[in-house]
């Protein structure tokens, strides 16, 4: 009993509704087999194996009713090896979306062509939302990340499932050339549940006290003129929210001009430069936006974000932020917990 678990922690490790499981359970009778000391319902592993093989073959389109008969169907006998020998090619990593069924017989934990992510040792909420993921189910995919922002802060969410799953979701499509929808639909859910995350409580949407957001010096967030990607700098600023720290994001593919000119318009404390592949245009935007912080009447810090900077030559800025935890340290080191 002890490795049971509640019909929530189950629905967040399979990706699906709590309704949906007590619906499977009433219609095709597809439930736990246990119940707590009070009476109430616990899956144990048995029972979370069926469930994982009934949201595969549903995912690979049979009638939930026909899943449900061949997931509570016994599992054959699995034959003795004739030899030992070395695994079999793609025999799959443990953890990874949509495995870890403890049923002998069970397909590999991870193939290249399966509806899985290969997300390593993922816990059941890096689960849940892959699965989810991989449905297409855009609105459990945002509930399960708003609840994770909301649980473990905007920091411990990006670096430990919003990451995760988009590193898992590139390897995917780099194995497969397929699922570019699902990147997308992934992409534009956690881009959504970062834009919603709010400020502490008692600020405004600005990101200060009422009367003081005005008089504080802002954080300016910038992408490369030619950067399209900029969910890293859109966690960035959640964060930056969520801690009352003023900042204003300028979005991907920020012109040179329109970086200059906010500088020189808000004279803000710092400015962050993403850039993630690197160029010629990106020296350019970081040259100009030194001199015109070098021209505000109060210090502006210059810092650059994102792996492409290795590669380009511009100027010295006042650090490379490495991470989101270090950059939230630079930009916003007295706001408050993002957690009470």
């Amino acid at each position: 009993m002890s490795d049971a678990l509640t019909p929530g922690a189950t629905a967040r490790l399979l990706g699906v509704a709590p309704s949906t499981l007590r619906s499977w359970d009433r219609r095709y009778g597809i439930g736990p087999r246990e119940r707590s000391p009070g009476g109430h319902r616990r899956y144990a592993p048995a029972d979370v194996a069926r469930l994982r093989e009934l949201c595969r073959l549903v995912g690979e389109g049979l009638p939930p009713a026909s899943a449900a008969r061949l997931a509570l169907a016994p599992a054959p006998p699995v034959p003795a090896p004739r030899s030992p020998g070395p695994p079999r090619a793609g025999s799959g990593r443990e953890g990874d979306a949509g495995a870890g069924s403890a049923v002998p017989g069970d397909r590999p934990a991870w193939r290249p062509g399966g509806d899985t992510l290969p997300l390593g040792r993922a816990g059941p909420t890096l689960q849940g939302i892959a699965r989810a993921a991989m449905r297409l189910d855009a609105d459990l995919v945002e509930a399960l990340l708003e609840e994770a922002l909301e649980r473990h802060g905007v920091v411990a969410a990006w670096e430990e499932l919003a990451m995760p799953l988009l590193y898992g979701m590139g390897r995917k499509w780099e194995d497969t050339l397929r699922y570019v929808e699902v990147e997308h639909l992934l992409s534009w859910c956690v881009s959504s549940a970062l834009r919603r995350v709010p400020p502490p409580r008692g600020r405004g949407r600005g990101g200060g006290e009422a009367g003081t957001a005005a008089r504080t010096r802002p954080t300016v967030l910038a992408c490369g003129p030619h950067e399209m990607h900029c969910l890293p700098v859109e966690a960035l600023a959640a964060a930056l929210r969520e801690r009352g720290a003023p900042h204003r994001m300028l979005g991907p593919c920020t012109p040179v001009e329109a970086t200059v000119q906010t500088v020189r318009r808000t004279g803000p404390r710092a400015v962050v430069l993403w850039c993630r592949a690197g160029g010629t245009a990106d020296a350019v935007a970081l040259r100009s936006t030194l001199r015109a912080a070098s021209g505000t009447t109060r210090s502006t810090a210059v810092y650059t974000a994102g792996p492409g900077w290795r590669s380009v030559d511009a100027g010295p800025a006042d650090g490379h932020l490495d991470s989101l935890a270090d950059a939230v340290r630079v930009l916003a080191p007295g706001g408050p917990p993002p957690v009470p």
